[in-house]
């Protein structure tokens, strides 16, 4: 993929969604000018974009969307929702033509048909007004090009092109054709064999302290000898503002007249006094114009006289090069046998080239700079950035290692306080990483209002999305990873839990039901909630279904209390709908979404209240990159636990430990805590370690959360916490049970790090 096609992709894709949910919150305040105006930017910039790659049929839907939305814009055209749906369609194969675009570098072979089929649509969605070429009048005072072109005779005409065919071009802007980027002036700048142009008013001019700068009120007539292929690509974007016409050829006729009156409008025109910049400009105007007409005329020796001229008058800001040369050509012997034609009525404007870029009268202000890296590198720093940590927790070991056996304290001491320092660095540097990592949650969020709103038309109930907290943050492989979750959980709601408008309002509730999406930090996790205004989640109904397929028997439903009995829709295989639908009924939804979680070391949860609404809480850190675990050892073994799972660690003494039928508990701080000792959980030596006393008085007791529940983990000693870079099992080991994967420790050793939810 070329690097333009590679950063025009991306972008595309943003404006894509960018339209479409200002499409749909337009749908619900259509009088808001504003938004109308941010739609169309967004439509026509992708159009303005895509006519730089071989995508014509990219480009013929998206500018028929911005030619409806320009009718809207204007009034002429009231949105209705099944015009958003049609814009939205077409939006929906823009996206999938980009998707083929990034991948082959082309569209697909069915493209061009594809593109008429949905212009057509939208086209017909225009009303008369609507799909009338979008200037403002005809040019009152402007005169057609017919009129214009009558002064030139058919031999001159003819002549002038060297024998060819000839193009008249007239071009109407649009009134605002400067919000939207357009710059008319500079087209005819570039539009190859430009012989004339004539540019008038296209309604007569206001008074000055009426004037509005930014309301384009010209008309452009113009005579090329370019091919009509060329012309009408040069102005693809704006082909409903433009009316190219051929001119027939006549036999050729020699003469000089239109060399001389061209030569006598720039004498005009570089004679008139003006500041040094203007000067300049005039320059470069009448070197364009001169350089066509002795392109067309095929003068020998005229480029480089020209160009001499030029350069001379460039140097010391004077015309006088320039008027010299035009002295020459006004001679007879040079105009011998060069095309003849009449100066067209009104102000002649030559083709020149652009505006020099700069501001003469000062230094421009440096404007603030986006770089954008490709995500492989962010990556490539994360793992550099945990390859680091691994480093630097090899110093701890090191200064133990100078004290104990070469008994070198001061170099400990020295070591220790330069593991201070690298530690410092490296956590800053770790953050900074993961800050440029980290993408906002509106980036999975932004994705739902177009799903919710055509999942409750398909279901026809009314349904409010409400969208808060999408600033908050999180690594992007968090993110990516909520799409499949929130996308189960939205549906569920919809399905599930919002009710038909008829429903709310036997229930005293308003027609339209709301669901939210709501997104915050709390300390190292994000934590993301969707909640709906529905009937709720039935415990009662829960229990049955339940028992109907087989999750729980009738006497383990009933020991369940409501919260135990909500929390069973996280059940593979559980669903209550009583009809399999492409929305629900599968049993899958909710199971992927708790399954997700644990994969990404997070939590979810369901809170319910009958007739009230219902709402899910999706916890999960902020970053996969680094883990911060306790390291534990047990039978000569160093373990790690996940330092979010652990609550406390505390020295159990034998005596408090009591036995409740065949399970050890103990009791802290008025709540009983069950104890489960780790070597029995790994199947290893379960001798008790002693203390360091001697005796054997006390257990260390690492007290966990699993799952909402609090548990004693029995070890032999605790150990110091660490940062590591965790790497999941893999080969013969992949999908071992009871470990999350395993990290290297800074003396070399490989720690294996429990998944407590599958040990407990």
């Amino acid at each position: 993929m070329n690097p333009l096609l590679a950063t025009f992709v991306p972008e595309a894709r943003d404006l894509l969604q960018a339209a479409a949910s200002g499409l749909l919150r337009l749908e619900r305040s259509t009088g808001d000018r504003a938004l109308v105006n941010e739609v169309f930017r967004a439509v026509h910039t992708i159009k303005g974009s895509s006519g730089l790659f071989d995508a014509a049929a990219l480009t013929r839907v998206v500018h028929a969307g911005e030619d409806l939305l320009d009718g809207v814009r204007a009034g002429r055209v009231g949105l209705t929702p099944e015009m958003v749906d049609l814009l939205l369609d077409s939006l929906d194969q823009a996206g999938r033509w980009i998707d083929s675009l990034e991948r082959e570098g082309r569209l697909p072979g069915d493209a061009d048909s594809v593109a008429r089929r949905i212009a057509a649509g939208l086209r017909a969605r225009m009303s008369a007004d609507a799909a009338a070429p979008a200037a403002d009048g005809t040019a009152e005072g402007a005169g057609d090009v017919a009129a214009w072109l009558h002064t030139l005779d058919a031999s001159g005409r003819d002549a002038a092109a060297g024998g060819g065919a000839l193009l008249s071009v007239r071009y109407a802007p649009d009134v605002g054709c400067f919000y939207r980027g357009e710059d008319p002036l500079n087209l005819f700048r570039q539009v190859p064999d430009l012989l004339a142009l004539h540019v008038t008013s296209a309604t007569a001019w206001p008074a000055a302290d009426e004037l509005d700068p930014y309301r384009c009120n010209l008309v452009f007539q113009a005579l090329t000898a370019a091919p009509l292929a060329d012309v009408e690509h040069m102005f693809r974007f704006v082909a409903d503002q433009v009316e190219i016409t051929a001119l027939p050829a006549a036999p050729e006729t020699g003469g000089g007249q239109m060399l001389q009156r061209i030569i006598a409008g720039q004498r005009r025109i570089l004679g008139m006094p003006a500041g040094v910049e203007e000067t300049r400009q005039r320059i470069a105007a009448a070197a364009g114009a001169l350089g066509n007409l002795i392109h067309a005329a095929g003068l020998p020796g005229g480029a480089s006289a020209l160009a001499t001229a030029v350069a001379e008058a460039s140097r010391d800001a004077s015309p006088a090069p320039l008027l010299a040369l035009l002295d020459r050509f006004s001679q007879p012997a040079q105009a011998d046998g060069l095309p003849e034609a009449r100066q067209a009525p009104g102000g002649d404007v030559p083709a020149a080239p652009a505006r020099p870029s700069g501001d003469a009268a000062g230094e421009a202000r440096p404007a603030a700079r986006v770089l954008k890296v490709d995500q492989s590198r962010i990556d490539q720093l994360m793992n550099l950035i945990g390859e680091l940590v691994v480093s630097k927790n090899a110093l701890p070991f090191l200064a133990r290692r100078a004290e104990e056996v070469h008994g070198c304290r001061e170099m400990a001491r020295e070591i220790k306080e330069q593991y201070a320092v690298i530690n410092r660095l490296a956590q800053e540097m770790q953050g900074a990483i993961m800050q440029v990592s980290m993408i906002p949650v509106s980036e999975v969020f932004d994705r739902f209002p177009r799903l919710v709103r055509d999942i409750a038309r398909k279901l026809d109930k009314q349904v409010e999305l409400v969208i808060d907290g999408g600033d908050a943050a999180a690594d992007k492989a968090i993110i990516e990873a909520l799409g499949d979750p929130l996308l189960h959980i939205v549906r569920n709601a919809l399905d599930h839990g919002v009710e038909s408008p008829s429903q709310r309002k036997q229930a005293g509730k308003p027609p339209h039901g709301t669901l939210r999406l709501a997104a915050h930090q709390d300390g190292d996790q994000v934590v993301i909630e969707v909640s709906d205004d529905g009937h709720g989640i039935d415990p009662a109904r829960i229990r049955q279904s339940a028992i109907d397929k087989g999750v729980v028997d009738a006497s383990q439903a009933a020991r369940l209390s409501d919260q135990e009995a909500v929390n069973l829709i996280f059940h593979a295989g559980f669903s209550t709908a009583s009809e399999i639908s492409d929305l629900s009924g599968r049993g899958v939804g909710m199971d992927v979404v708790r399954t997700t979680a644990d994969r990404l070391g997070g939590s979810v949860g369901v809170t319910s209240r009958p007739g009230e609404g219902t709402c899910v809480r999706l916890s999960l850190p902020l970053s996969m990159a680094v883990t911060h675990v306790m390291m534990v050892e047990v039978c000569g073994t160093l373990f790690g636990i996940p330092m979010d799972a652990v609550a406390e660690t505390v020295r159990v003494p034998r005596d408090r430990i009591r036995k409740i039928r065949q399970a050890e508990a103990f009791v802290l701080r008025d709540a009983v805590v069950p104890l489960v000792r780790l070597a029995d959980l790994l199947g290893m030596d379960a001798a008790s370690p002693m203390d360091a006393s001697g005796g054997n008085a006390a257990e260390a007791v690492l007290v966990v959360r699993v799952a909402g529940a609090t548990a004693g983990l029995v070890v032999d000693r605790f150990r110091e916490g660490n940062d590591v870079i965790l790497k999941p099992l893999d080969g013969i080991l992949a999908g071992l049970p009871g470990y999350a994967g395993t990290a290297l420790l800074g003396d070399g050793r490989v720690l294996p790090v429990l998944n407590l939810k599958e040990l407990m």
